[in-house]
């Protein structure tokens, strides 16, 4: 695969990228789903999948609790 064949991350990967890294720096600081959820305006459903679908961010999240 060429440079030019590699496809780039679209922006909306980069920004559930940067919501994870906001929710898991939440619940080091308040290590409640529910209240670290509602202070990033990221819903607990979304958190839950994010939790399903990703191990790594699964693993982090239970870290940071």
């Amino acid at each position: 695969m060429t440079e030019q064949e590699v496809p780039q991350a679209s922006a909306v990967d980069e920004r559930i990228a940067r919501d994870k890294e906001l929710l898991i720096e939440q619940l080091r600081k308040t290590p409640v789903a529910q209240i670290a959820c509602e202070k990033t305006q990221i819903g607990r459903t979304t958190y839950y999948r994010w939790r399903r679908e990703d191990p790594n961010f699964a693993d982090d999240a239970d870290a940071a609790l």
